[in-house]
């Protein structure tokens, strides 16, 4: 069984350099920001040195060989190189993503499909392929057993552009260990093309799901890379619609979270799938120029845990100004956005046509909380105006993500008693 894609593993195998009858053995190792690879060089002092020139082209893709198989590295740099006037110097280079494949000598700058899993997302979606049920006596006032059935589910598609799918996936291991038999499952995130669409393509769509996560949590959820496929890259010729999936590693991925704030069992979502209207969860996903950056921008201020209030509040009055600025574009295709910061604000509070409690207070308005949060923003913005107080600038950053997340439900077709409720049950997020 071919070894898994992960962080900490080490491949030692055999490439070509391109050089003619050159089999060369290059070491690749995967950690947190990709793969490098180290290259032992038997070159002259002079032409070793040349290794460190700037520009210098270097092989990408690379493919190797080893013992577990193919590898294909992509989006790669020169990382420098040691150079020995023995004539044994060592290059060093550096990968961005991997791909168990390469037999086929295909590339990978395109795909036909992508994979990726988001935590979170299983329930979210209510998606488990595990089911259970207690067998009882026939008079039903004794347990006899448990009957545990893990079945894969039909998939779920959310639409969008590239056709995205959430697919069930378990494994188990028929022997225990320590006396205990487990059943890992996973939902997974899935996209496909006919055509071949660029990996940057692909992997956008999955980041707006990851942003979709963060959105429904309010709080940093990991997205990992798991496959990708190519149609011209098949281990023998498709009969039907099955594809063989080739296992990719790529950290940059997705946005990383720090284990220590990582989504746990506990943590519930502001809204479910089944609560939103499954048509407008597909035009928000089709309409990434409109939602990508106001989105990005605000979950950006999730994942950076250390950042002062101040500058966290910052992150998030930037988001909301573009949350307004693209609901206003939204509603007026063509026609120039204008107005104040105050302005742009109102827009999100008409589109939600409600203001929440959670955001303006029991009793509040949206006028005073638009004039109360544009003061603290400029108070942390300019530096002619009185620094806004600590703790005044994290209770106004923290109720503007609150915002972005009701706008974001509404956008869904959410009702606004369900969020209303989830508030008042203090589903805030982080």
């Amino acid at each position: 069984m071919a070894t898994k894609l992960e962080s900490g593993v080490v491949r030692i195998a055999h490439t070509r350099s391109g050089g003619e009858d050159s089999d060369e053995v290059v070491v690749a190792e995967l950690d947190a920001r990709g793969i490098l690879v180290s290259w032992p060089r038997a070159l002259g002092f002079v032409d070793a040195f040349r290794l460190n020139d700037d520009g210098r082209e270097i092989p990408d893709p690379l493919i190797m060989r080893d013992g577990d198989g193919w590898l294909t590295l992509s989006e790669g740099y020169t990382s420098g190189a040691s150079v020995s006037s023995l004539g044994h110097s060592l290059e060093r280079l550096r990968y961005s993503r991997a791909i168990h494949t390469g037999a086929h000598e295909v590339d990978y700058d395109g795909v036909n499909g992508m994979t990726s899993e988001i935590d979170g997302l299983a329930k979210w979606a209510k998606r488990v392929p595990v089911s259970t049920e207690l067998m009882l006596g026939e008079k039903g006032k004794r347990i006899e057993g448990v009957s545990i059935v893990a079945k894969n589910l039909k998939s779920l598609p959310l639409g969008g552009p590239l056709d995205l799918q959430l697919e069930t996936s378990y494994s188990h291991n028929p022997t225990p260990k320590g006396g205990v038999f487990t059943i890992s499952t996973a939902l997974l995130v899935r996209t496909r093309s006919s055509e071949l669409e660029s990996w940057q393509t692909h992997q956008q769509t999955h980041r707006m799901m990851q942003d979709l996560m963060c959105l429904v949590y309010g709080k940093p959820c990991e997205s990992r890379l798991i496959s990708v496929m190519r149609e011209d890259d098949q281990e023998q010729l498709p009969t039907d619609d099955r594809r063989f999936w080739r296992d990719a590693y790529q950290p940059s991925f997705g946005r990383a979270v720090e284990p220590e704030y990582q989504l746990n069992d506990n943590d519930a979502p502001l809204f479910f799938l089944d609560e939103a209207d499954a048509d407008l969860v597909s035009n928000w996903l089709s309409e990434y120029s409109y939602w990508s950056r106001p989105t990005w921008i605000a979950m950006s201020a999730l994942f950076h845990r250390t950042l002062p209030v101040e500058s966290r509040l910052l992150q998030v009055a930037v988001a909301l100004e573009a949350l307004g600025y693209a609901v206003a574009e939204k509603a007026n295709p063509g026609k120039k956005v204008s107005g104040t910061y105050e302005t742009l604000l109102q827009h999100v509070f008409d589109f939600l046509g409600y203001a929440p409690n959670a955001v303006v207070g029991k009793g509040g308005d949206p006028d005073s909380w638009c004039s109360a949060f544009n003061t603290a923003y400029k108070g942390v913005k300019h530096a002619d105006n009185d620094l806004t107080e600590g703790r005044e600038a994290w209770t106004r950053a923290r109720e503007g993500l609150i915002l972005i997340r009701c706008w974001f439900a509404a956008a869904l077709g959410v009702p606004d008693e369900i969020v209303t409720q989830r508030l008042r049950e203090g589903r805030f997020g982080a």
